[in-house]
């Protein structure tokens, strides 16, 4: 049973990092007239921005990615998955050269009357079209992403990110299920973030100055698996399967 599960958790990963890259490459293909884009008060170079930056960055220790230990190497595994699966979700708020933004201001009803600026961006390459719309509330930036192709149509992706950007969550979608989310949280010079795919979860906490960190594997809402590492590289693997620990 696991071993099936596993296969389905593969399978699924395998498809939303193809229609990533699809979106990606196309965009990427686009043509460069920038003239297109409203570059006053353009949301897209706000949200979600620190997020693909702090991907960009994320790291371990030299010594535990060069470690040829089996637990070390486990646990450099896992944070590449889980680094290389969010960065994923990050190329997704890189807006194409050729994207037409257009803007509206609605007003919300709350306590007290306010308004909400928004702002969509579309662009398209042969058969495919984006729809990217960020709207701007008092303290968050909301967004979905819709596409349009022969293989796949309707919502990819939605979410927030808080203004003051300590907190931001994103889900992806297929044929209107949600099929994987990230959150993300910091606070000074700790990152946290959470990803879920299937049944399986993997949380990353990380340190930005020294690279220490730990990283949680859950399987059905369990805790199956911690690794946890120093800024010196060394660490201690524990499963939770079988209850005991390992160190490198």
């Amino acid at each position: 049973m696991k071993t099936k599960n596993t296969n389905i958790k593969q399978i699924k990963n395998l498809l939303l990092i193809t229609i990533l890259s699809t979106i990606v490459l196309f965009s990427s293909c686009s043509s460069n007239d920038d003239e297109n884009l409203d570059q006053n008060g353009n949301l897209s170079e706000i949200v979600m921005q620190d997020f693909k930056e702090d991907i960009e960055n994320l790291s371990v220790p030299e010594s535990l990615s060069n470690s040829s230990n089996q637990y070390a190497i486990q646990a450099n595994m896992q944070f590449e998955s889980l680094r290389q699966l969010s960065s994923s979700f990050a190329q997704l708020f890189t807006i194409p050269a050729n994207a037409i933004s257009s803007k509206s201001t609605t007003k919300t009803a709350v306590k007290s009357t306010s308004l909400a600026n928004k702002q969509t961006y579309t662009w398209s390459s042969g058969d495919t079209s984006v729809e990217y719309t960020i709207t701007e509330e008092s303290d968050r930036y909301s967004f979905t992403y819709y596409i349009t192709s022969p293989d796949l149509t309707g919502k990819l992706m939605d979410g927030y990110q808080l203004i003051d950007g300590s907190y931001a969550e994103v889900k992806m979608y297929y044929n209107n299920e949600v099929i994987s989310a990230v959150k993300w949280w910091v606070n000074d010079n700790e990152i946290k973030i959470e990803l879920d795919s299937d049944d399986y979860k993997l949380i990353l906490e990380s340190n930005t100055l020294d690279y220490s960190g730990n990283l949680k594997v859950y399987y059905s809402n369990k805790l199956t698996a911690l690794y946890q590492w120093n800024s010196d590289g060394s660490g201690t693997y524990t499963n939770y399967y079988t209850e005991e620990t390992y160190s490198w």
